[in-house]
């Protein structure tokens, strides 16, 4: 079973060799020789070696979220509230001063593709929506009335 191991490691390019287990008991043997000397550092008190092997990685900040509002004139302005909601961006639609027909046509789009991308839409006010992707829950005084529904 070993030989097989070791045809398909010189297959894909993995030699062990002497030479590499050599170098390694020699960086061994240089861990451990740091061991004794430890030297802290300010009130941590960590060693040389425990700071040199180290697993923790800097992880860059998120980007900025962002939240848009729109105040759609016309049925033609829907592409551009579900086109962020594609983009996995939570949007604010007021629809307050649109006509009763145009609010209705405009709802029903987005509630098409809400429910087509698995997103959410929350009534906050009468004409005033939020429609959310999955990736973000809304969290109210009213969540347990509507449970993120219209």
């Amino acid at each position: 079973m070993a030989g097989l191991l070791n045809k398909f490691l010189d297959y894909i390019g993995i030699e062990e060799t002497d030479a590499e287990d050599e170098y390694m008991d020699d960086l061994y043997e240089e861990d451990s020789r740091d061991a004794d000397n430890v030297v802290s550092i300010g009130n941590r008190g960590r060693s040389k070696s425990a700071a040199a092997n180290s697993n923790v990685v800097n992880l860059p900040s998120a980007a900025q979220q962002k939240m848009i509002v729109y105040h759609p004139i016309s049925y033609e302005d829907t592409q551009n509230i579900i086109d962020n909601l594609k983009s996995r961006k939570p949007v604010i639609v007021n629809m307050e001063d649109l006509e009763l027909d145009c609010a209705q046509r405009i709802l029903d789009f987005m509630a098409g593709a809400i429910y087509a991308l698995n997103g959410t839409i929350y009534k906050i006010s009468r004409g005033i929506f939020v429609v959310a992707p999955t990736n973000y829950d809304v969290i109210g005084n009213d969540e347990n009335d509507n449970d993120g529904l219209i």
